[in-house]
């Protein structure tokens, strides 16, 4: 082979060498980019992924921290008598009963269901009947009535029923006494029309009130001093008509005054006849001289009436406020002070109210 030939060739040779080099790197680069891109493309929603998983995850263990953390160990009041179970369900197994008042500690809910501790046992509460005393705006108990409300009892004859007159105006001697030591024991105060002033300041105030004036309404009292204590001060008004003052079946003017120098009975006005108001024409006789002749017997102010059979209108409720700061009728209910100072509910007890039909009453 001569000498440029052989240069040729090598020359050729070292030409396509260096093109395929160049088609290598190009491939290389090609798949390289290729690459790159779509592991971007894999890789990127992987990521995403992760991380919403994982933040997800974050949120969930802090929001359950964050409920854990409000609910662990809140002190609750029991608002009633109530059942603590085996189970969240009421045909679980009772395992006590709790008193109503008690604290409990919460564990954990199941619905309206409470895990709670109470004593040394550890079961489910109905949360209806349950206070948390943990929040501030929880801390106004259920044993608290709200400050311009307060249930007042209406009550006549104090004695048994004999078969005289209407019965649903009886209640026994007997059911008085439960009646008054069951409010004696679930912490009420018995309070008279004096003290609204300062209901607000008053723990469990509650208003007994009898009217008409019968002889019978002795045992009332009796029964208010034996109880009367330091920690129980017994306190009851009788709406006194006038014209039965002194008579066989009413009251007589000592009676009257012994009861009101006691401190546990307030006296106050039925009227001086006790006539369907909406009917009367004079009222200074009706409303003024009752009211003359009670303070005259028990040497204190006459504030309250109670209007009779409940009957009163417009023009009654005007010539009310001349007289009295206060008024009771006989619509049933808790008597709202800031509706009207003169036209008070009452809550009746009669002859067959029972002791459930009057804890439920007293604790509307």
């Amino acid at each position: 082979m001569d000498k440029r030939k052989w240069i040729g060739i090598t020359f050729m040779t070292i030409i396509m060498m260096i093109v395929t080099a160049c088609s290598l790197q190009s491939d290389l680069e090609v798949n390289t980019t290729s690459s790159s891109i779509g592991a971007g493309k894999v890789t990127e929603p992987n990521v995403t992924k992760s991380t919403t998983e994982e933040e997800h995850v974050e949120d969930l263990e802090s929001e359950q921290a964050s409920v854990e953390s409000s609910s662990k160990n809140n002190i609750y009041l029991t608002t009633g008598s109530l059942n603590m179970r085996e189970g969240a369900s009421i045909e679980d197994q009772i395992i006590t009963t709790i008193p109503e008042g008690e604290e409990v500690t919460y564990i954990s809910a199941i619905g309206t269901w409470y895990k709670v501790v109470y004593g040394v046992h550890t079961g489910y509460v109905s949360s209806d009947y349950l206070i948390d005393l943990s929040e501030e705006e929880s801390m106004v108990l259920e044993s608290e009535i709200v400050n311009d409300q307060v249930p007042i009892l209406m009550y006549h004859a104090i004695d048994e029923y004999k078969g005289n007159g209407i019965e649903e105006l009886y209640v026994t001697p007997e059911n008085f006494e439960i009646q008054m030591r069951y409010l004696k024991e679930a912490g009420f105060t018995p309070i008279t029309f004096d003290d609204l002033h300062a209901l607000k300041d008053i723990k469990k105030p509650i208003l007994i009130t009898l009217d008409d004036g019968y002889q019978n309404n002795i045992n009332a009292y009796n029964i208010l001093k034996k109880l009367n204590n330091s920690s129980f001060q017994a306190k009851a008004v009788i709406f006194m008509i006038g014209k039965k003052i002194d008579t066989k079946s009413g009251l007589s003017s000592k009676q009257l005054k012994e009861m009101s120098d006691s401190g546990i009975i307030s006296i106050q006005s039925h009227t001086e006849t006790h006539q369907s108001l909406p009917t009367v024409t004079n009222f200074e006789e009706e409303f003024g001289d009752i009211k003359k002749k009670l303070e005259g017997i028990t040497g204190k102010r006459v504030t309250a009436i109670a209007y009779p059979s409940g009957h009163y209108d417009e023009r009654v409720l005007e010539e009310t406020k001349k007289y009295y700061d206060y008024a009771v009728t006989t619509k049933p209910g808790v008597a709202d002070l800031q509706s009207s100072l003169h036209e008070l509910r009452r809550i009746r007890i009669s002859y067959k109210t029972t002791l459930s039909e009057f804890k439920n009453q007293v604790n509307q």
